[in-house]
């Protein structure tokens, strides 16, 4: 095999690494909200999610901030990806959407209650929203304490419970909610990384044994929950 055709392929893998975890994040509300629905990411960095609903016969389109994830989305995609700020993106898109999806976005804006109605408006009647957030009634927050990663006072600038999260769907309008575990897709090789900061000893440990792990099983992908929740919720009818 030549180098091209090698790189290629390799390039290849990759995305469909990343594209993956998306794929089955889809699945979980997909027969809810069904294709061929206009569908909106908030946040949607380099558009995989998109890549995904695009294949799967969603109409989608994209909001982001980043220039440089924008840059680096699939070139059909990056034509459907419109360059905002979230907290000001609903604006110019009244009763537009069948789904929109905010992933790890709810946590960083600046008034998460402001931002769901702001979703409402872009929603046509019996519309659906689909948001993933950290969950502060997680184990992991007591476990870890102030190690605890989801705790960013920098970034993260509203954490909820489960039972803060639907109250705020409910007093946006929103009916029908549903508040589950979100799980990620990670790879041992990922998770250790982030011991870095919040355990350097078990980062130190794993970096000295690294060599004896098999490759596949520090790559190999695992279906976590890392302290998420995922919330589904309908726009009434009416």
């Amino acid at each position: 095999m030549t180098g091209s055709r090698r790189d290629r392929r390799q390039a290849g893998s990759r995305l469909q690494g990343v594209r993956e975890p998306r794929r089955a994040r889809l699945g979980e509300f997909a027969t809810r909200f069904p294709p061929p629905g206009r569908l909106l990411d908030l946040g949607c960095s380099c558009g995989y999610f998109l890549d995904v609903a695009l294949e799967s016969g969603y109409d989608a389109y994209g909001v982001e901030f980043s220039e440089e994830a924008i840059a680096a989305a699939q070139p059909a995609t990056r034509q459907r990806i419109r360059r905002a700020n979230v907290n000001d993106a609903g604006g110019d898109h009244p009763h537009e959407y069948d789904v929109v999806t905010a992933f790890d976005i709810i946590e960083h804006v600046e008034d998460p209650i402001a931002f769901l109605v702001e979703i409402a408006g872009m929603l046509v009647p019996g519309g659906g929203v689909v948001l993933s957030t950290p969950d502060t009634g997680h184990v992991l927050r007591y476990v870890m304490g102030t190690r605890w990663p989801m705790l960013q006072p920098m970034q993260h600038t509203t954490l909820m419970s489960r039972l803060g999260l639907r109250i705020a769907l409910e007093r946006a309008g929103f009916q029908q909610v549903v508040v589950t575990t979100a799980r990620k897709t990670l790879t041992l090789e990922y998770l250790v990384e982030q011991l870095r900061d919040h355990n350097p000893a078990l980062h130190a440990a794993y970096t000295m044994t690294r060599r004896i792990v098999p490759g596949a099983v520090r790559t190999y992908p695992l279906r976590i929950n890392i302290g998420e929740q995922m919330a589904v919720a309908v726009k009434p009818s009416w």
